[in-house]
């Protein structure tokens, strides 16, 4: 069920998808997925850490694959191009989830606060290793970096912009760490 759920909210968005669809996609009655699920909201709710993780798995490179941390920061935007440049992809399931969700209350929130923080600690930890003056500063700049990119490659359909390796390797440097003059990019 959940995975069905995941694959028709990623596809179709989450406010198109009903729970008939869901069921009959998943192969089961209506009422089993009531019973596993008391709403769609809860079904929502399991839904975005499944996928969010799935993302993070894709753009969050492991550190051992990283020549620096300043390459670790630079690495999530080229994998993030690279995901980008795949057929049927569908940008940052919080991102599009947010969107379609706008009650703060909602309990997809605190998942997407959760991936957002998670996110900000991934930046900060490298931002810090890299000896950033301000890690904390350069993670929320890097997170609105990336927020950025997604949308603007999600909402426009054209592919992930090549400044934006330009632009990190900016914030970087303006928080007095040495990047390399070679520039992390996509496979093309």
């Amino acid at each position: 069920m959940l995975a069905a759920a995941c694959d028709l909210f990623t596809t179709r968005g989450i406010n198109t998808t009903g729970v008939d669809l869901i069921a009959a996609a998943a192969g089961v009655s209506k009422r089993s997925l009531y019973q596993r699920y008391a709403s769609k909201d809860d079904l929502i709710a399991a839904y975005l850490p499944v996928a969010t993780d799935k993302f993070l798995d894709l753009v969050l490179p492991p550190a051992e694959a990283c020549a620096s941390p300043a390459d670790a920061i630079l690495e999530v935007f080229a994998a993030s191009q690279r995901a980008a440049a795949e057929p049927g992809f569908r940008g940052c399931p919080v991102l599009n989830a947010s969107a379609e969700i706008c009650d703060p209350a909602h309990p997809v929130r605190a998942a997407a606060v959760a991936y957002k923080d998670q996110l900000h600690a991934y930046f900060a930890t490298y931002a810090e290793a890299a000896g950033a003056e301000n890690p904390a500063l350069l993670a929320e700049q890097l997170v609105m970096l990336f927020d950025g990119a997604m949308t603007h490659t999600t909402v426009r359909g054209v592919p992930f912009p090549d400044s934006v390796h330009t632009t990190a390797r900016m914030l970087i440097g303006a928080q007095g760490v040495r990047v390399l003059d070679r520039q992390v990019v996509a496979a093309r």
